[in-house]
């Protein structure tokens, strides 16, 4: 990443759809956040205060009312952009980052190999 900061993305076309869609856990030097799906726990672990807090939704939503939930707001938000001649809350080149993870990913997987996302998959923007 710009700021020297080094992510592995770990994929599998194994899991089954009773598992969470997405896991991400971002680990820094005095704490971690741990997410699990639109309806799973979030973690936040604080090293510095000693503090270790769980949110969770309510059980009987589920991920897919959250998802279909977020999209609608994204979609909205979009279009109220346009209506109000602003730009867009998510740029187009985020839609492009995302391709690429996801060419990067489609890449691993086939090469069954570590994927360098800006060298392979670089994004002229200029």
């Amino acid at each position: 990443m710009t700021s020297g900061a080094t992510v592995t993305l770990i994929s599998s076309a194994g899991m089954k759809w009773q598992q969470p869609l997405y896991e991400l856990i971002f680990t820094f030097e005095l704490g971690r956040i741990h997410m699990r799906d639109l309806d799973g726990t979030l973690e936040i672990l604080d090293g510095k205060a000693q503090v270790h807090e769980s949110i969770s939704l309510v059980r009987h939503t589920s991920r897919w009312d959250q998802y279909r939930a977020s999209f609608g707001k994204a979609v909205g938000a979009y279009l109220q952009s346009l209506r109000d001649n602003r730009p867009p809350p998510v740029p187009g080149i985020d839609g492009l980052r995302e391709l690429q993870v996801e060419a990067s990913l489609a890449r691993s997987i086939a090469q069954r190999r570590p994927v360098l996302v800006q060298e392979e998959f670089p994004l002229d923007v200029t």
